[in-house]
């Protein structure tokens, strides 16, 4: 028994010293808030979310009496972040169903890993609206959100296009 315990020892040592060396990266923020549908709060919608970095993860709740509902972060320890350079790229999704209708309900393509990015660092609170013809697109710390719900940030400024562009050249 006694030969064990030195391997078990480096085992755990080692995977202790992994762990506090990786990146931790978060892959979807803390999201709460309320659906809504024509203006009012709706109990009972199913929300599925859906995060994909190599492997898509899914999860999902249901909206409580007051049409509120709540997502925890989602994050992953990224050890090969410490020694290789790489773009951090997950696409996440939220999708909605009420009375057996699909609503899109939040995509991106978060190129940032740091935790409530896409509230500029406030906790992600927000207010949907499943009636609403189109989706809003946001552009936030340079990630583009598509989304039937509103919260308490700033988007980016518009980009100016027009330095692409040479107005003087002649249409030949």
């Amino acid at each position: 028994m006694n030969k064990y315990i030195l391997p078990i020892l480096l085992l755990l040592l080692f995977s202790y010293g992994v762990t506090a060396m990786s990146v931790k990266q978060c892959l979807f923020s803390e999201m709460t808030g309320v659906i809504n549908f024509e203006g009012k709060p709706v109990a009972g919608v199913k929300l599925v979310r859906m995060v994909d970095y190599n492997k898509a993860q899914y999860d999902e709740t249901v909206t409580d009496e007051h049409g509120n509902f709540h997502f925890p972060a989602v994050f992953r320890h990224n050890i090969a972040g410490i020694f290789l350079p790489m773009q951090f790229v997950v696409a996440q999704e939220i999708k909605a169903y009420k009375d057996d209708v699909e609503y899109f309900m939040w995509g991106a393509a978060s190129m940032d890993s740091t935790e409530n990015y896409e509230a500029r660092g406030k906790p992600l609170v927000v207010s949907c609206e499943l009636s609403l013809e189109e989706e809003i697109v946001i552009a936030v710390n340079n990630n583009v959100i598509v989304s039937r719900c509103t919260w308490d940030v700033e988007s980016d400024p518009p980009i100016d296009t027009s330095i692409y562009y040479d107005d003087d050249e002649d249409d030949n």
